[in-house]
């Protein structure tokens, strides 16, 4: 993983666009760091904030990816870091 999970980083997590106005993925916080996986992906646990009425979601246990990629080829929860803008 090319960069370290840490509380407070936020990361973009994959979620059904019906609850998010349409976009599959959303920004979430960083509530907690598990383990890091054979992968190489880490285990944490999001706050998403939803582009939405309900505007936001707890998830747990969500696999952190480098990549969308990566995230949207793993089945199960997912998240990823968002791209570096310069």
């Amino acid at each position: 993983m090319s960069q370290t999970p840490s509380l407070g980083r936020v990361v973009l997590v994959l979620v059904n666009p019906i609850t998010n106005n349409g976009a599959d993925a959303a920004p979430a916080t960083i509530t907690r760091v598990w383990e890091q996986q054979p992968d190489g992906s880490s285990l944490v646990n999001l706050k998403a904030h939803l582009d939405a009425p309900t505007s936001s979601k707890w998830l747990t246990s969500v696999r952190l990816f480098d990549t969308a990629e990566a995230a949207q080829a793993h089945d199960g929860e997912a998240a990823y870091w968002p791209s570096r803008t310069a």
